[in-house]
């Protein structure tokens, strides 16, 4: 099983999220409140593409998990605490499916389809994977109590990915 893109960039795009300083009462007109990252400076960091992160940006903006402001000072921010964004609640909505076999999606042609013993299998290992993943929210992954910062994000000079090597 392989997670998709999409959802590879949206957990990427709320990481650097949940890294940046807080905003307090999310109060986007205050003059002294950290600028907003840009779609562009994440897109940069991560060395992938503007287009593609940018569609993943919306659907999660749609989805309520990022707010997206336009205009000076605009940018994305976090719509929820971090730790009331569950992983599993992020991965079932950017994913498209989860049809670990053809029989698990509509039309399936598989001829053993109504004896076979290998699908409730594959049910029960999707389902352990829901479990885990529903267990864990967005502050597991990205800081713990607003504090502990396991990721150090640079947001002047180069990303660490574009650096050469021995610097």
């Amino acid at each position: 099983m392989q997670l998709n893109q999409q959802t590879d960039l949206a957990f990427r795009i709320l990481i650097y999220l949940a890294n940046q300083p807080r905003r307090s009462g999310g109060d986007s007109a205050n003059a002294d409140a950290p600028a907003l990252p840009k779609i562009r400076e994440i897109a940069d960091y991560f060395g992938v593409s503007y287009n593609h992160l940018m569609k993943v940006a919306n659907l999660l903006a749609t989805r309520g998990y990022v707010r997206a402001r336009r205009g000076k000072g605009g940018g994305l921010e976090l719509a929820r605490a971090p730790e009331t964004i569950s992983l599993g609640e992020v991965a079932r909505d950017v994913e498209c499916h989860w049809h670990l076999v053809e029989c698990f999606g509509q039309g399936s042609r598989c001829p053993i389809r109504n004896g076979c013993r290998l699908a409730p299998i594959f049910a029960e290992a999707l389902e352990a994977f829901w479990t885990v993943l529903d267990r864990h929210s967005l502050a597991d992954i990205a800081r713990v109590s607003g504090v502990e910062m396991p990721i150090t994000l640079h947001r002047t000079g180069t990303p660490p990915h574009a650096r050469p090597q021995g610097t």
